[in-house]
Protein backbone atom coordinates (compact mmCIF):
# COMPACT_ATOMS: atom_id res chain seq x y z
CA UNK A 1 0.00 0.00 0.00
CA UNK A 2 1.35 3.40 -0.92
CA UNK A 3 1.28 6.33 1.49
CA UNK A 4 -1.56 8.00 -0.43
CA UNK A 5 -3.57 4.75 -0.40
CA UNK A 6 -2.86 4.39 3.33
CA UNK A 7 -4.12 7.92 3.91
CA UNK A 8 -7.28 7.45 1.82
CA UNK A 9 -8.15 4.09 3.36
CA UNK A 10 -7.83 5.14 7.01
CA UNK A 11 -10.21 8.04 6.45
CA UNK A 12 -12.88 5.42 5.67
CA UNK A 13 -12.43 3.82 9.12
CA UNK A 14 -12.54 7.10 11.04
CA UNK A 15 -8.85 8.00 11.16
CA UNK A 16 -7.16 11.26 10.23
CA UNK A 17 -3.72 11.52 8.66
CA UNK A 18 -0.75 13.64 9.69
CA UNK A 19 1.79 13.97 6.90
CA UNK A 20 4.75 15.16 8.97
CA UNK A 21 4.73 12.12 11.26
CA UNK A 22 3.43 9.78 8.52
CA UNK A 23 0.83 8.63 11.00
CA UNK A 24 -2.92 8.22 11.11
CA UNK A 25 -4.82 8.73 14.37
CA UNK A 26 -8.22 8.09 15.86
CA UNK A 27 -9.57 9.70 19.03
CA UNK A 28 -12.25 8.06 21.16
CA UNK A 29 -13.20 9.29 24.63
CA UNK A 30 -9.68 10.44 25.43
CA UNK A 31 -7.89 7.51 23.79
CA UNK A 32 -5.64 8.22 20.81
CA UNK A 33 -4.82 5.23 18.63
CA UNK A 34 -1.92 5.96 16.29
CA UNK A 35 -0.90 3.99 13.19
CA UNK A 36 2.51 4.80 11.72
CA UNK A 37 3.37 4.18 8.08
CA UNK A 38 6.91 2.76 8.26
CA UNK A 39 8.05 1.89 4.75
CA UNK A 40 11.70 1.58 5.82
CA UNK A 41 10.72 -1.25 8.20
CA UNK A 42 8.06 -2.66 5.86
CA UNK A 43 5.37 -2.52 8.53
CA UNK A 44 2.56 -0.55 10.12
CA UNK A 45 3.14 0.31 13.79
CA UNK A 46 -0.01 0.66 15.91
CA UNK A 47 0.22 2.21 19.38
CA UNK A 48 -2.04 3.35 22.19
CA UNK A 49 -0.90 4.99 25.44
CA UNK A 50 -3.03 3.76 28.33
CA UNK A 51 -3.05 2.62 31.94
CA UNK A 52 -4.43 -0.86 32.60
CA UNK A 53 -6.42 -2.18 35.55
CA UNK A 54 -5.52 -5.81 34.91
CA UNK A 55 -2.31 -6.17 32.95
CA UNK A 56 -2.48 -9.97 32.87
CA UNK A 57 -5.92 -9.86 31.27
CA UNK A 58 -4.74 -7.37 28.63
CA UNK A 59 -1.61 -9.41 27.92
CA UNK A 60 -3.77 -12.48 27.39
CA UNK A 61 -6.05 -10.63 24.96
CA UNK A 62 -3.05 -9.33 23.03
CA UNK A 63 -1.54 -12.81 22.92
CA UNK A 64 -4.79 -14.27 21.57
CA UNK A 65 -4.94 -11.57 18.90
CA UNK A 66 -1.33 -12.26 17.94
CA UNK A 67 -1.87 -16.02 17.68
CA UNK A 68 -5.10 -15.75 15.71
CA UNK A 69 -3.48 -13.30 13.26
CA UNK A 70 0.10 -14.57 13.24
CA UNK A 71 0.19 -14.50 9.43
CA UNK A 72 0.39 -10.70 9.49
CA UNK A 73 0.83 -9.55 13.14
CA UNK A 74 4.46 -9.81 14.24
CA UNK A 75 4.05 -8.20 17.66
CA UNK A 76 1.24 -7.45 20.09
CA UNK A 77 2.36 -6.40 23.57
CA UNK A 78 1.85 -3.96 26.42
CA UNK A 79 5.05 -2.39 27.67
CA UNK A 80 5.96 0.94 29.29
CA UNK A 81 2.26 1.79 29.51
CA UNK A 82 1.77 1.48 25.80
CA UNK A 83 0.02 -1.08 23.63
CA UNK A 84 2.08 -1.82 20.51
CA UNK A 85 1.04 -3.92 17.54
CA UNK A 86 3.19 -4.45 14.45
CA UNK A 87 1.54 -5.36 11.15
CA UNK A 88 3.37 -6.64 8.08
CA UNK A 89 3.22 -4.42 5.01
CA UNK A 90 2.60 -6.07 1.64
CA UNK A 91 2.46 -4.97 -2.00
CA UNK A 92 -1.21 -5.93 -2.13
CA UNK A 93 -3.21 -2.87 -1.06
CA UNK A 94 -6.46 -4.81 -0.60
CA UNK A 95 -4.73 -7.30 1.72
CA UNK A 96 -3.31 -4.46 3.81
CA UNK A 97 -6.74 -2.83 4.03
CA UNK A 98 -8.35 -6.01 5.36
CA UNK A 99 -5.57 -6.49 7.90
CA UNK A 100 -5.69 -2.94 9.15
CA UNK A 101 -9.48 -3.16 9.46
CA UNK A 102 -9.04 -6.06 11.87
CA UNK A 103 -6.44 -4.15 13.86
CA UNK A 104 -8.43 -0.91 14.08
CA UNK A 105 -11.52 -2.89 15.10
CA UNK A 106 -9.52 -4.67 17.81
CA UNK A 107 -8.10 -1.37 19.11
CA UNK A 108 -11.60 0.11 19.32
CA UNK A 109 -12.76 -2.94 21.29
CA UNK A 110 -9.95 -2.33 23.78
CA UNK A 111 -10.91 1.34 24.13
CA UNK A 112 -14.54 0.37 24.80
CA UNK A 113 -13.65 -2.44 27.22
CA UNK A 114 -13.51 -0.10 30.27
CA UNK A 115 -10.34 -1.83 31.40
CA UNK A 116 -8.08 0.90 30.00
CA UNK A 117 -7.62 4.51 31.06
CA UNK A 118 -6.25 7.13 28.62
CA UNK A 119 -3.12 8.95 29.72
CA UNK A 120 -0.50 11.53 28.82
CA UNK A 121 2.62 10.04 27.25
CA UNK A 122 4.89 12.40 29.23
CA UNK A 123 3.57 12.30 32.79
CA UNK A 124 1.56 9.03 32.51
CA UNK A 125 -1.43 10.61 34.25
CA UNK A 126 -5.09 10.40 33.35
CA UNK A 127 -5.53 13.92 32.02
CA UNK A 128 -7.17 15.40 28.96
CA UNK A 129 -4.65 15.21 26.16
CA UNK A 130 -4.09 16.67 22.73
CA UNK A 131 -2.02 15.21 19.92
CA UNK A 132 1.26 16.93 19.10
CA UNK A 133 4.05 16.17 16.66
CA UNK A 134 7.29 16.27 18.68
CA UNK A 135 10.09 16.14 16.12
CA UNK A 136 8.47 13.63 13.78
CA UNK A 137 6.60 11.56 16.38
CA UNK A 138 2.91 11.96 17.12
CA UNK A 139 2.29 11.94 20.89
CA UNK A 140 -0.71 12.40 23.24
CA UNK A 141 0.32 15.07 25.75
CA UNK A 142 -1.67 16.92 28.40
CA UNK A 143 -1.85 20.73 28.67
CA UNK A 144 0.55 20.97 31.63
CA UNK A 145 3.21 18.84 29.97
CA UNK A 146 2.96 20.58 26.60
CA UNK A 147 3.47 23.96 28.27
CA UNK A 148 6.56 22.65 30.05
CA UNK A 149 7.93 20.99 26.90
CA UNK A 150 7.42 24.19 24.88
CA UNK A 151 9.37 26.16 27.48
CA UNK A 152 12.17 23.57 27.36
CA UNK A 153 12.20 23.73 23.57
CA UNK A 154 12.35 27.53 23.52
CA UNK A 155 15.16 27.54 26.10
CA UNK A 156 17.25 24.96 24.20
CA UNK A 157 16.50 26.63 20.85
CA UNK A 158 17.72 29.96 22.20
CA UNK A 159 20.88 28.27 23.49
CA UNK A 160 21.59 26.87 20.03
CA UNK A 161 20.75 30.04 18.12
CA UNK A 162 22.35 32.60 20.43
CA UNK A 163 25.56 30.71 21.14
CA UNK A 164 28.32 32.17 18.94
CA UNK A 165 31.11 30.12 17.47
CA UNK A 166 34.72 31.09 18.09
CA UNK A 167 36.36 29.68 14.97
CA UNK A 168 40.03 30.58 15.75
CA UNK A 169 39.81 29.12 19.26
CA UNK A 170 37.97 26.11 17.89
CA UNK A 171 40.66 25.41 15.30
CA UNK A 172 43.32 25.71 18.00
CA UNK A 173 41.38 23.26 20.15
CA UNK A 174 40.95 20.88 17.22
CA UNK A 175 44.69 20.97 16.49
CA UNK A 176 45.56 20.43 20.15
CA UNK A 177 43.10 17.54 20.39
CA UNK A 178 44.39 15.98 17.17
CA UNK A 179 47.97 16.30 18.43
CA UNK A 180 47.02 14.59 21.69
CA UNK A 181 45.28 11.82 19.78
CA UNK A 182 48.26 11.47 17.43
CA UNK A 183 50.65 11.10 20.37
CA UNK A 184 48.44 8.32 21.76
CA UNK A 185 48.44 6.68 18.33
CA UNK A 186 52.24 6.70 18.19
CA UNK A 187 52.53 5.21 21.69
CA UNK A 188 49.93 2.51 21.04
CA UNK A 189 51.54 1.66 17.70
CA UNK A 190 54.74 0.64 19.49
CA UNK A 191 52.80 -2.08 21.31
CA UNK A 192 50.68 -3.18 18.36
CA UNK A 193 49.44 -1.41 15.24
CA UNK A 194 45.80 -2.50 15.64
CA UNK A 195 45.57 -1.98 11.86
CA UNK A 196 45.15 1.79 12.26
CA UNK A 197 42.05 1.59 14.48
CA UNK A 198 43.54 3.88 17.20
CA UNK A 199 43.25 6.71 14.66
CA UNK A 200 39.78 7.11 16.15
CA UNK A 201 41.45 8.86 19.10
CA UNK A 202 42.76 11.54 16.75
CA UNK A 203 39.32 12.32 15.31
CA UNK A 204 37.51 12.08 18.67
CA UNK A 205 39.95 14.40 20.47
CA UNK A 206 39.94 16.82 17.54
CA UNK A 207 36.14 17.10 17.58
CA UNK A 208 36.10 17.43 21.36
CA UNK A 209 38.84 20.07 21.25
CA UNK A 210 36.86 22.16 18.79
CA UNK A 211 33.61 21.91 20.78
CA UNK A 212 35.29 22.84 24.07
CA UNK A 213 37.22 25.86 22.76
CA UNK A 214 35.01 26.89 19.84
CA UNK A 215 31.87 26.66 22.02
CA UNK A 216 29.64 25.67 19.09
CA UNK A 217 29.88 22.94 16.47
CA UNK A 218 28.64 23.32 12.88
CA UNK A 219 28.93 21.38 9.63
CA UNK A 220 31.88 23.58 8.65
CA UNK A 221 33.68 22.82 11.90
CA UNK A 222 33.10 19.10 11.29
CA UNK A 223 34.78 19.36 7.88
CA UNK A 224 37.67 21.33 9.40
CA UNK A 225 38.13 18.79 12.20
CA UNK A 226 38.02 15.95 9.68
CA UNK A 227 40.72 17.58 7.56
CA UNK A 228 42.92 18.31 10.60
CA UNK A 229 42.46 14.76 11.87
CA UNK A 230 43.46 13.23 8.54
CA UNK A 231 46.64 15.35 8.31
CA UNK A 232 47.62 14.44 11.88
CA UNK A 233 46.84 10.80 11.17
CA UNK A 234 49.27 10.75 8.24
CA UNK A 235 51.91 12.43 10.39
CA UNK A 236 51.25 10.08 13.30
CA UNK A 237 51.55 7.03 11.06
CA UNK A 238 54.93 8.18 9.77
CA UNK A 239 56.22 9.13 13.23
CA UNK A 240 55.03 5.77 14.59
CA UNK A 241 56.94 3.94 11.84
CA UNK A 242 60.10 5.97 12.47
CA UNK A 243 59.79 5.46 16.22
CA UNK A 244 59.39 1.73 15.71
CA UNK A 245 62.46 1.65 13.47
CA UNK A 246 64.44 3.69 16.02
CA UNK A 247 63.56 1.23 18.78
CA UNK A 248 64.62 -1.65 16.53
CA UNK A 249 67.99 0.01 15.79
CA UNK A 250 68.53 0.75 19.49
CA UNK A 251 67.84 -2.90 20.39
CA UNK A 252 70.44 -3.98 17.85
CA UNK A 253 73.00 -1.84 19.68
CA UNK A 254 72.99 1.08 17.26
CA UNK A 255 71.94 3.65 19.84
CA UNK A 256 69.25 6.23 19.28
CA UNK A 257 69.49 7.20 15.60
CA UNK A 258 66.40 9.08 14.45
CA UNK A 259 67.94 10.24 11.16
CA UNK A 260 69.00 6.71 10.30
CA UNK A 261 65.53 5.42 11.27
CA UNK A 262 63.91 7.96 8.93
CA UNK A 263 66.17 6.92 6.07
CA UNK A 264 65.45 3.23 6.63
CA UNK A 265 61.71 3.90 6.89
CA UNK A 266 61.76 5.84 3.61
CA UNK A 267 63.66 3.00 1.93
CA UNK A 268 61.12 0.49 3.29
CA UNK A 269 58.38 2.25 1.31
CA UNK A 270 59.93 0.78 -1.86
CA UNK A 271 58.98 -2.69 -0.60
CA UNK A 272 55.46 -3.28 -1.94
CA UNK A 273 54.45 -5.74 0.80
CA UNK A 274 55.50 -3.21 3.46
CA UNK A 275 53.82 -0.35 1.60
CA UNK A 276 50.58 -2.34 1.20
CA UNK A 277 50.50 -2.91 4.96
CA UNK A 278 50.84 0.83 5.58
CA UNK A 279 48.16 1.63 2.98
CA UNK A 280 45.82 -0.87 4.65
CA UNK A 281 46.39 0.79 8.04
CA UNK A 282 45.72 4.22 6.52
CA UNK A 283 42.47 3.00 4.94
CA UNK A 284 41.26 1.39 8.16
CA UNK A 285 42.22 4.45 10.22
CA UNK A 286 40.46 6.78 7.77
CA UNK A 287 37.30 4.66 7.89
CA UNK A 288 37.36 4.73 11.70
CA UNK A 289 37.70 8.53 11.66
CA UNK A 290 34.80 8.79 9.21
CA UNK A 291 32.69 6.68 11.59
CA UNK A 292 33.64 9.03 14.43
CA UNK A 293 32.47 11.91 12.23
CA UNK A 294 29.16 10.16 11.57
CA UNK A 295 28.67 9.69 15.32
CA UNK A 296 29.42 13.39 15.75
CA UNK A 297 26.72 14.32 13.22
CA UNK A 298 24.21 11.93 14.82
CA UNK A 299 24.90 13.39 18.26
CA UNK A 300 24.50 16.88 16.83
CA UNK A 301 21.14 16.03 15.26
CA UNK A 302 19.78 14.11 18.28
CA UNK A 303 20.78 16.78 20.80
CA UNK A 304 19.06 19.53 18.87
CA UNK A 305 15.72 20.55 20.41
CA UNK A 306 12.72 18.85 18.78
CA UNK A 307 10.09 21.16 17.36
CA UNK A 308 6.58 20.82 18.77
CA UNK A 309 3.56 21.31 16.52
CA UNK A 310 0.18 22.73 17.42
CA UNK A 311 -2.53 20.36 18.60
CA UNK A 312 -3.47 18.37 15.48
CA UNK A 313 -6.89 17.36 16.83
Amino acid sequence: MTESEFQEFLITVGYRYNKKSKSAFNSYEGFHTIIEFRTSENRYAVSLSAQVENQDDLSERLKEFLVSNKDFVTRAAYKNRMIRISVKMTVDSETDRERLKKVTSFMMELCKSETLTPMCRVCSRNRKTGLYVVGTELMPICDRCIIRKRKQYEHRRDMFEKKKQNMPAGIFGAIFGAALGASMYVLIYQLFSFWGIPAGFIAAFSFCGFVVTGERATRLSAVICGFISFIFFLAAEYVALVAGMSILIEREGGGIAVTEAMEMTNISFTDMSYLNTIIFELIVGTVVMILIGIVYFLKRSYTRPLKISKNVL
